[in-house]
């Protein structure tokens, strides 16, 4: 850690290593982007915070909006 850090980068960093320890058994997943050019690698963590189920129906009623919204 650089010790030139503030105490609120301190803070973050002990934060994102308790979160990293707590998930730990949790299934990720890394995929690459490429926006405008620049490659991103994306981290995923899942976690099990979101409701399936509300996020299937959300995904379904917006797929279902965009369909009817463009015939």
């Amino acid at each position: 850690m650089n010790t030139n850090a503030t105490a609120a980068e301190r803070k973050k960093a002990v934060n994102k290593n308790n979160r990293l320890e707590q998930f730990k058994n949790c299934p990720t997943r890394t995929t690459v982007q490429v926006i405008d050019g620049c490659r991103y690698i994306v981290h995923s963590h899942f976690i099990g915070e979101k409701d399936l189920d509300e996020v299937m129906n959300r995904l379904a009623v917006d797929a279902a909006l965009e369909k009817t919204a463009n015939v």
